[in-house]
């Protein structure tokens, strides 16, 4: 299967437009599960890139407060891995747990899925960051926005939910325990957790 730019940016739009529908289409293009591991990875690096990018171009005062946790691209890269992978088992196994019949391959491409569509919303952030500095940060929040919905919708079509609101309560549920278990981890393995964790 053959798919340009153009095809993904016209799916990405669309699937903004109609997130479980958008969902299921890609769940029904059968990837192999190599190529979700595969596209989950370049996630990883191309949102590594675009945020140091985005960095570089920050005024010198957030630089300042932002530069020990930017110190190493390689370091953000492995740390952007962690998270998708965490983010991956979490949804698939947490899902199933609620009695949802979603696969981890379903839920590796989903989470790839939606990691380019905020990749593009990122790649928009970073032009308006350059030119029209204002409303770099009301299409950050946005963003947020874009992603709690997006995410509520794949795990509610992967899963099989119905419900969109309780999804989204378990999912704001799962985040918080995730997060507070990924800075104990790290304080156990680092003696604490990497600034801007």
């Amino acid at each position: 299967m053959n798919l340009n730019l153009a095809q993904l940016l016209a799916m990405a739009r669309d699937t903004v437009r109609a997130p479980r529908e958008g969902a299921a289409a890609i769940m029904r293009m059968g990837f192999a599960p190599a190529v979700g591991w595969l596209a989950l990875l370049l996630m990883a690096v191309a949102s590594t890139l675009l945020t140091h990018i985005s960095f570089a171009i920050m005024p010198p005062t957030v630089q300042d407060f932002w530069s020990t946790a930017m110190t190493s691209p390689v370091r953000t890269a492995i740390l952007q891995w962690v998270v998708l992978l965490v983010s991956v088992h979490a949804i698939h196994k947490v899902g199933r747990l609620r009695g949802g019949t979603g696969s981890l391959d379903q839920a590796v491409i989903l989470v790839a899925w939606l990691q380019f569509i905020l990749l593009c919303v990122q790649i928009a952030q970073l032009f308006t960051q350059m030119f029209v500095p204002p409303l770099a940060d009301i299409l950050g929040l946005l963003g947020l926005v874009l992603f709690f919905w997006l995410l509520t919708n794949f795990v509610a079509e992967l899963h099989g939910f119905k419900s969109l609101a309780l999804t989204f309560i378990a999912i704001l549920i799962t985040v918080f325990t995730a997060a507070i278990l990924l800075v104990l981890v790290f304080a156990l393995l680092f003696g604490a957790a990497p600034p801007g964790v």
